[in-house]
């Protein structure tokens, strides 16, 4: 499917006609061009994905006529929530928009030990960045995006998934391949808790373990936070996944 995607909300489907978010419409008619006849990808995040032939384009306004309807495929089969302790700058939008698009299912935002960004909210910006990151990679849906929680918030979490890893950069502890060999059966659902750029502290450490968090290393090499906050996932769907 070559054609431009966009999620729409329940309500811009009416019937057969789709109408388009001023932004889109600007988006349709400003920078990609489109006119009357040409078609695009509507997709209602609930696991439909419609093909909407354009009627109407203009800046402010763009609708279209649905000319086919089909169930949406291309989801992992493993869903992953990434725990992700924010990150400075400009880091954690791009771990939100890489980790979309290697197929991460849930963002949950963490503050801990030491986090050293102040809580603020950016919680719409960060929406904006997962639907066009979703949009772009070819998702069918838009990964979740939690609120944003502290990690002893987050370590109550725990109990629902069928597994749940620790990033920790210390060689006394397993690496990835073993800590993945201790869980059977295969898991639906994983957590994954990547650290800030100083990581976990060691009292952070010791309460994941004592919930039952697997703790393990990700290989010899210090890894930045947004670095270990694709990695991870991407190893995990290699494994578990659809990834390779």
């Amino acid at each position: 499917m070559t054609e431009p995607r966009f999620f729409v909300p329940k309500d811009a489907i009416h019937g057969e006609r789709v109408t388009f978010s001023p932004e889109q419409s600007r988006q349709i008619a400003r920078v990609l061009r489109l006119l009357p006849g040409h078609a695009v990808y509507a997709l209602d995040n609930r696991g439909y994905i419609y093909t909407v032939r354009l009627e109407h384009v203009h800046p402010r306004e763009v609708w279209g006529r649905i000319v086919d309807v089909q169930e949406a495929m291309g989801e992992p089969p493993l869903h992953i929530a990434l725990y992700l302790a924010l990150l400075k700058g400009e880091k954690m939008d791009w771990a939100l928009q890489k980790g979309t698009e290697v197929g991460v299912s849930a963002f949950v935002p963490m503050l801990t030990a030491r986090t050293v960004v102040r809580r603020t909210e950016k919680k719409a910006r960060w929406a904006r960045i997962l639907q066009e990151a979703a949009e772009q990679c070819g998702r069918t849906r838009i990964p979740a995006l939690h609120e944003i929680v502290t990690f002893a918030q987050a370590l109550t979490h725990v109990r629902e998934y069928d597994a749940a890893l620790l990033a920790h950069n210390d060689d006394d502890i397993p690496c990835l391949r073993e800590g993945i060999a201790s869980i059977h059966p295969a898991p639906q659902r994983v957590a994954l808790f990547v650290g800030p750029e100083g990581g976990f502290s060691e009292t952070e450490v010791e309460q994941a373990r004592a919930q039952g968090v697997i703790l393990v290393h990700l290989g010899p090499r210090v890894l930045r936070a947004e670095t270990a906050a694709i990695l991870f996932p991407t190893l995990i769907l290699h494994h578990w996944g659809d990834l390779g």
